[in-house]
């Protein structure tokens, strides 16, 4: 017996609670910007969180619960209206939109009415209804669902908050990044989330104003950090990041990220690991040994056998021995009747899910371009395993919105 694939494999945090970065008009009812954190009054733990950081906060310590992206900061391009709530959420490539059975588009948010779920491409910045700024028309932003751990708050899940500001996304985006590089993953790290401000030009005018944006921070240096990312790391029982130098931080085998494949880090590409009679440990010149010593051809001899060059070799040696472009076919990490029966319940025909792929994944697992003859089962079974992982959340995801 084992695990329902794609199903028992997908993560949902639950959500403890929201934080948000405004507060509502008492008299009219409309949102206003806030300099600080808003903890909801309402909420169980509001006195702890106030004793905690203060009722106006501008930084939170956190915890990032999880390495997937999609689970802890989820990025779309959302629509809503006050009766249906979200009635599109894209991309940029495609999109599910809630329509109206008698008219085909959007559901009047005025009236109630018959509406389903379809599929369409999304235009992104170039949708009529992103461009759209009258009042009461339907309008559509680029939507941030941060989801993220307060360890020092009781509870086990998430607190969630949510930012339409393309500045935040773009800080912790590019924060996330630069964590990820030094540290070989950004989950359970001890960061600082915090509400600064900022100037920037109105688009509109061109005068300057500031707003508040977040950011991901620390107030200690790398070399710090990677002692608490120790300690912490031994608290949930996860790998340790080994520090080399202060900017130079990396987890020697990181599953929870990773799985069993290395990472080249010439190309910042996922690489099949060598057989194990292609592995050959690097030769190191002892350090007593003259320099002179070091012949050209020693040295290339030893370029040659370095990890990553003898990874590359290995997989094209592999991909010779095996003239097969399915070999990996002969065994499947999923379901495919579990498979069908979700794109049955989400209306996705096999050319769907071949031009979904084509669209955003573009190469197989071999760095060859997609071939949308075969068959669908071994199609998906050709993706890389990050971009197969991918497409399993985003078939799961729309089920949910069903």
């Amino acid at each position: 017996m084992s695990p329902i694939k794609s199903l028992t494999d997908s993560v949902r945090l639950p959500r403890i609670g929201k934080i948000h970065l405004g507060t509502r008009d008492p008299d009219r009812g409309f949102p206003r910007k806030s300099d600080h954190f808003v903890f909801p009054t309402d909420h169980s733990d509001y006195k702890k969180l106030v004793e905690l950081y203060g009722e106006q906060p501008k930084a939170l310590p956190i915890l990032i619960p999880v390495e997937d992206e999609e689970v802890w900061a989820s990025q779309y391009f959302k629509s809503y209206n006050q009766t249906y709530g979200l009635v599109c959420k894209g991309d940029g490539e495609m999109a599910m939109r809630m329509v109206s059975v008698e008219t085909g588009e959007l559901p009047d948010a005025k009236k109630s009415g018959t509406v389903r779920l379809q599929e369409r491409p999304c235009a992104g910045k170039d949708c009529p209804i992103y461009q759209n700024k009258e009042k009461g028309k339907p309008q559509c932003h680029e939507v941030m669902n941060l989801r993220f751990i307060l360890p020092e708050v009781p509870g086990l899940g998430v607190w969630q908050i949510d930012t339409g500001s393309k500045n935040s996304i773009l800080n912790i985006n590019s924060c996330a990044k630069i964590i990820k590089r030094a540290f070989g993953r950004i989950s359970m790290i001890p960061l600082k989330l915090t509400f600064e401000p900022i100037e920037v030009n109105q688009p509109d005018t061109g005068k300057k104003q500031t707003v508040y944006v977040l950011n991901l921070r620390t107030d200690v240096t790398m070399a710090q950090l990677a002692d608490a990312a120790r300690e912490q790391a031994k608290m949930f029982m996860l790998e340790a990041p080994t520090l080399e130098n202060a900017f130079d931080v990396e987890v020697e085998k990181d599953k929870e990220l990773w799985g069993e494949k290395p990472i080249d880090k010439t190309t910042d590409e996922l690489i099949e690991p060598p057989p194990e009679e292609h592995k050959v440990e690097p030769k190191r010149k002892p350090k007593d040994k003259p320099e002179s010593e070091a012949t050209p051809e020693k040295v290339k001899g030893e370029y040659a056998e370095s990890s990553a060059y003898a990874a590359k070799k290995a997989q094209q040696a592999t991909a010779e021995a095996t003239p097969e472009k399915n070999s990996a076919l002969q065994e499947l990490d999923f379901d495919p009747i579990v498979l069908k029966e979700q794109l049955a319940e989400v209306k996705w025909r096999d050319a769907t899910v071949k031009s979904f792929c084509r669209n955003k994944y573009s190469l197989d697992a071999e760095g060859q371009p997609l071939d949308i003859k075969l068959e669908l089962v071994d199609f998906i079974a050709s993706l890389k395993r990050q971009d197969r992982e991918s497409l399993f959340r985003e078939i799961s995801d729309r089920a949910s919105m069903l």
